[in-house]
C-alpha cells in the first residue's frame, strides 16, 4: 500500500485527524503544518521534503490547497491526490464566485489578531454548521485546536494565504487521480468549489455528503475511510 500523508487545516492540529487515522491504519503520516512565510507554493517546497515519494497525499481545507500545490510542483511525486473540502481560492473573485466574501475573511484576520481564541472558535463552529453530528464535530475540534501561543505567527500568515492565494492557474496536471469529498452543507466552502475542481482532471472521483458541513472526516469518519480506501485501491 502507497504511504499517505494527512495535512491538517488552519486552526487546528494533527489530532484532528484521529477518527480517520483509527479507519485507516497507523501507517499515516500526519505532520503539523506551520505557515512560516512565502506562498503557498514555497510551503509546498518546503513540505516537499516530508512527503515519501509515491505517497497519497489527503488534504483538508487549507491542508487540501497546499496539497494541490505540493502535486503541482511535483506531480510525480504523488500517486493519488484526496481533497477534503477543498478550494483552489477561498475568496471571491471577479471570476470566483464560490467562495468567502473578502470582507468576511479582511474581518476574520483582523479578529484573531485582536482576539485569537475567540475567533478559533467562531471558525469551529461554523465548521460544524449545517452538519448532523454538530456536537460531534465541536467536540472534536475543539479537543485539536493548534497551540496559538505556540503557533500565533504562523497561524496569522496561514490566514493571509487564505485570503492571498488563487490555484487555478497552477494545478496539478490534468491527468492526476483525485478524489474530491465535500460536505453539501459545507458553511465555510461551496460544494459548487469541488464541482469546478472534479472537471479539471480526467481521474477524478468526488463524493458529495449530504447533511454534513466542513469536516466531513470527523462527522462520518466510517464512510470516508472506505471510500479513501476504495480510491486508494482501484486500478
Amino acid at each position: 500500500m502507497a504511504p499517505i500523508v494527512l495535512l491538517h487545516g488552519w486552526g487546528l492540529s494533527p489530532a484532528v485527524w484521529a477518527p480517520l487515522l483509527a479507519e485507516l491504519g497507523p501507517d499515516v503520516l500526519a505532520p503539523q503544518l506551520v505557515a512560516d512565510g512565502g506562498s503557498v507554493d514555497d510551503w509546498a517546497a518546503r513540505q516537499l521534503d516530508e512527503i515519501p515519494a509515491g505517497a497519497v497525499v489527503i488534504g483538508w481545507s487549507l491542508g487540501a490547497m497546499l496539497a494541490m500545490a505540493i502535486a503541482a510542483r511535483a506531480p510525480q511525486h504523488i500517486s493519488r491526490l484526496v481533497l477534503l473540502a477543498a478550494t483552489p481560492s477561498f475568496v471571491k473573485r471577479a471570476d470566483w464566485p464560490h467562495a468567502l466574501d473578502v470582507e468576511t475573511t479582511t474581518a476574520f484576520r483582523n479578529n484573531f489578531r485582536d482576539n485569537p481564541a475567540r475567533t478559533l472558535d467562531r471558525f469551529i463552529a461554523l465548521q460544524a454548521l449545517g452538519d448532523k453530528e454538530r456536537a460531534n464535530v465541536v467536540a472534536q475540534l475543539r479537543a485539536s485546536i493548534a497551540d496559538v501561543r505556540q503557533h500565533n505567527g504562523a497561524l496569522a500568515h496561514g490566514l493571509r494565504l487564505l485570503e492571498q492565494s488563487d490555484l487555478r492557474g497552477a494545478l496539478p496536471p490534468a491527468s492526476m487521480r483525485c478524489l474530491l469529498i465535500h460536505g453539501e452543507q459545507d458553511a465555510l466552502m461551496p460544494v459548487a468549489a469541488t464541482h469546478w475542481l472534479a472537471q479539471r482532471w480526467s481521474g477524478s472521483e468526488t463524493m458529495i455528503m449530504p447533511d454534513v458541513g466542513h469536516a466531513a472526516f470527523l462527522s462520518q469518519p466510517v464512510a470516508v475511510a472506505a471510500r479513501i480506501r476504495q480510491f486508494i485501491h482501484a486500478s
